[in-house]
């Protein structure tokens, strides 16, 4: 399951939240978010959002647009490779 999750957001630019992702993996909602859990802890994804660690550190949080009309996302940490996530005007360190 853990593969098809992260397969799941290869393509995904933008990233999903955790209702898109329980939904397209045909999962509970806990279930995945224990998973997402383990992947951002490994350093498989990234947390974008009010609460992850990008967002957090960021200085634009409380003007960002991206994260007001999307909300809390998980992307793959091995396909940004310091590219700045689409809307969002901070680099990924």
């Amino acid at each position: 399951m853990l593969g098809r999750l992260l397969q799941l957001l290869e393509d995904k630019e933008n990233g999903l939240s955790l209702s898109e992702i329980s939904r397209a993996l045909n999962a509970q909602t806990t279930a995945v978010l224990a998973m997402i859990a383990y992947l951002v802890q490994k350093g498989k994804l990234l947390e974008i959002g009010l609460d992850g660690g990008h967002c957090a550190s960021c200085g634009l949080v409380s003007d960002c647009n991206l994260l007001a009309a999307r909300g809390k996302r998980y992307l793959r940490a091995e396909l940004r490779d310091g590219k700045s996530i689409p809307g969002c005007v901070a680099p990924i360190e």
